[in-house]
């Protein structure tokens, strides 16, 4: 697949193509070279300012429709979505297209992924209100909790990788600091997205991933929600469906 993204950046141009490859395999993320991905076959721009959206995701995809599509059975409204660590609005954007009528948002600490997700988000033709935030402290004053919030998270460590070949510790080490791995633990900024949505008291449903994390460690790390399972969209791959109010 990557292989195809240079063939197209490169535009027929033998040369380019040669020095796009060279590249590669010296440890650049194909969508960094190509400068754009294909996700769920939609094309989103791609560069360092923000972490390359990993093909597993589109099973966090799936999950948050169908939480989604029940929660708009159950209440009989379209649900309002935080896509949390927004990154290049991959992911929100994906939803916003499959889902039109509901309100989507982002949050993300590094406002260099957020200026990535804003071109996307006009490249793509949708409305994605998105905020600079450090855990949830960006979240307008006054604005209700969201329904659902979602979103993949930093996780894991230098060991803790997807199968396939070429997506190395190097190959995160090459993405922005802020969304490779966590500081704090393999699960830091899970423990404090839970963590704040408990403290605030929110009635949201969490939908996360935890990638190749021991059942274990999730556990742990969402121990603070009183309804919480966990699924397994794909062998060895994990995401939390919870929340903290009765």
């Amino acid at each position: 697949m990557s292989e195809d993204w240079l063939l197209e950046a490169a535009g027929g141009n033998a040369g380019l193509l040669a020095t796009m490859r060279q590249r590669v395999q010296q440890g650049e993320p194909p969508a960094y070279v190509a400068g754009f991905l294909y996700f769920r076959g939609r094309r989103f721009r791609s560069d360092p300012r923000a972490y390359v959206t990993d093909p597993e995701l589109s099973s966090l995809i799936d999950r948050v429709l169908m939480e989604g599509d029940r929660f708009e059975a159950e209440y009989g409204r379209a649900p309002q979505v935080l896509d949390f660590g927004v990154g290049a609005g991959t992911l929100g954007i994906t939803l916003k297209l499959e889902r039109p009528a509901w309100t989507l948002c982002g949050l993300d600490i590094d406002a260099d992924a957020l200026s990535l997700a804003a071109e996307n988000a006009s490249l793509h033709g949708v409305e994605l209100p998105l905020w600079h935030s450090d855990m949830l402290s960006g979240w307008p004053q006054g604005r209700p909790p969201p329904d659902l919030i979602f979103g993949d998270p930093p996780w894991g460590s230098e060991t803790d990788l997807y199968t396939d070949e070429g997506r190395d510790a190097d190959y995160y080490h090459r993405m922005p600091a802020a969304s490779a791995y966590p500081k704090g633990g393999r699960t830091a900024i899970h423990d404090g997205l839970v963590a704040a949505v408990v403290a605030r008291g929110w009635p949201s449903l969490l939908v996360l991933n935890y990638g190749v994390l021991p059942e274990a460690v999730i556990e742990r790390s969402a121990r603070a929600l009183n309804q919480r399972r966990i699924e397994h969209p794909v062998p060895g791959v994990s995401h939390l469906v919870g929340r903290s109010a009765a």
